[in-house]
């Protein structure tokens, strides 16, 4: 009975490590964006219109842009976490280096898919690979932290 009890607090349920992913995923967009309004600041480029490049362009405001960005910062992060809870957090990589990889694998998705369909064309290649970056090691450390909290 012990070892029963063992193996269900040891172990998470998908639902649970979407739930983790997903909440991670929230916390590691907020960061991306704040970089990217930071760098638009520098820029010379106001907060609203920052966050109004990532809506469509036909409908690009504040509120579309952010709660875009947010929608799909928590989508992604969701995969995330079943994929690294599942499958990546048995390999001996650091979870905020996995985290970087997969940061890497969505900035190369978001350039060939994404940038020219919306207002994120606006940004430098640089400033996105670097916040999509800055997303993927926040999940990864996120990720290992609730890890050791196991």
């Amino acid at each position: 009975m012990a070892q029963n009890r063992q193996m269900t607090t040891n172990s998470r349920s998908l639902g649970d490590l979407a739930v983790d992913g997903l909440l991670h995923g929230l916390a590691a967009g907020a960061i991306m964006l704040a970089f990217l309004v930071a760098i638009g600041v520098m820029e010379g480029v106001a907060p609203a219109a920052v966050l109004a490049r990532f809506g469509l362009p036909d409908s690009a405001s504040v509120v579309t842009g952010l709660l875009g960005h947010l929608a799909v910062s928590a989508v992604l992060g969701l995969v995330w976490g079943v994929l690294y809870g599942s499958l990546l957090r048995r390999t001996p990589l650091p979870a905020w280096l996995l985290g970087a990889a997969y940061g890497l694998a969505l900035y190369v998705g978001a350039a060939l898919f994404v940038v020219g369909a919306t207002g994120l064309a606006d940004f430098a290649a640089w400033e996105l690979l670097a916040a999509h970056l800055a997303y993927g090691v926040t999940l990864g450390l996120l990720s290992g932290r609730s890890r050791q909290d196991e």
